[in-house]
């Protein structure tokens, strides 16, 4: 499909994605301070604190998650300098797993590791992977919508690797009541597994 060339629409796309994930890393904070609004000031904050461990936990938890998946989000679209409906669709499919991250957080964090909740929180972050995933291959297969077309870009590995990571620890997170949300410590295998690709990549 041919991409639109229009620069004012792909701006207006961008910052509405921008202002969307701003939108939502806001929204982590609110039940936080609706913590507040039934603790006893005489009970201290630090017992406050402690009693609501899980709950802030998962706060910090799922604003790095955001805001690593915007910064690869955004490494992404400065490559970009077209779109067309496929490039539309699978950013707003993304846009709505951020969307939806604050209500898992807050599952998350209420029913801690019920196979569901732990379920509906990794599998939203999984399905956040692989939709930036589906970005970077339409970059890489349609030199149309690249901002230097004639620019050769390589399989994008990285992505590829740590939605698969992602994928496993779902299965390994859900299936594994034990493991739970410490399966997202897969990730760190991101780096040494690219590594191996690429080198195999090479030699190939």
């Amino acid at each position: 499909m041919r991409g639109v060339q229009t620069e004012r629409g792909l701006d207006r796309f961008v910052s509405f994605l921008d202002a969307v994930v701003a939108i939502a890393i806001t929204l982590l904070v609110l039940p936080l301070t609706e913590l507040l609004d039934g603790a006893q000031p005489r009970s201290g904050l630090g017992t406050l604190l402690a009693d609501e461990a899980g709950q802030i936990g998962a706060f910090f938890l799922s604003f790095l998650v955001i805001a690593r998946l915007w910064l690869i989000h955004h490494q992404v679209v400065e490559t970009v300098g077209s779109y067309d409906r496929a490039f539309l669709a699978a950013n707003l499919l993304w846009i709505l797993t951020i969307v939806l991250l604050p209500f898992a957080t807050q599952v998350s964090a209420r029913y801690g590791a019920d196979r569901p909740a732990i379920a509906l929180y990794i599998g939203t972050i999984t399905l956040s992977s692989f939709c930036l995933t589906a970005i970077s291959l339409l970059l890489w297969r349609r030199p149309a919508l690249r901002r230097h077309p004639a620019t050769p870009v390589p399989l994008p590995w990285p992505s590829l690797v740590a939605s698969a990571l992602f994928l496993l620890a779902f299965v390994v997170g859900t299936l594994l009541p034990g493991v739970s949300y410490w399966a997202l410590f897969l990730l760190f295998l991101s780096g040494p597994l690219e590594a191996v690709v690429r080198r195999r990549t090479t030699a190939a």
